[in-house]
């Protein structure tokens, strides 16, 4: 695949990819199980992972609607969004994507979708977050430069 394209691709989607990729294969070639004692607290863990992950992303989401900025990934910024979850990481959605990626994982019980999850995070990592960064340099200068010395990619 062209780097133009993997920037394009919905980075919900990657996730989604690689975690029914992962599940399909734990049914067909399971790498382990969990203990018995482990599956309540796995299904804990996982639940409490989900909905941090999805609280992290929401807020993040809510901030550029209220700002009326996009949440493309490859749209134009109107507004240089650095409140909130922005304080303290410059990717607070695919923070909680991965975060809920891995509460389903262990709700799945599905050991295949750990490794997998290195998939997404690259193709985030090495595509998708420099193209937007490139833009959100050339919306807002010495403000998003700024911003950028000041907080972490991910955390």
């Amino acid at each position: 695949m062209t780097s133009r394209v993997m920037q394009r691709l919905p980075p919900p989607l990657l996730y989604a990819g690689a975690l029914l990729l992962g599940h399909f294969l734990d049914r067909r070639w399971p790498l382990a199980e969990f203990p018995p004692a482990f599956r309540s607290a796995a299904h804990w863990i996982g639940l409490l992972f989900i909905l941090a992950g999805v609280v992290h992303a929401f807020s993040a989401i809510s901030l550029f609607v209220t700002s009326r900025t996009t949440i493309i990934p490859h749209g134009r910024s109107s507004a240089l969004v650095t409140r909130g979850a922005y304080r303290w990481t410059r990717n607070p959605m695919y923070v909680g994507l991965t975060l809920a990626y891995l509460g389903v994982a262990a709700l799945l019980g599905s050991m295949w979708a750990l490794p997998l999850l290195v998939v997404p995070l690259y193709v985030v990592h090495r595509y998708v977050i420099p193209m937007e960064e490139r833009q959100l340099e050339s919306a807002f200068g010495a403000a998003y430069e700024k911003y950028r010395t000041q907080v972490r990619r991910w955390f």
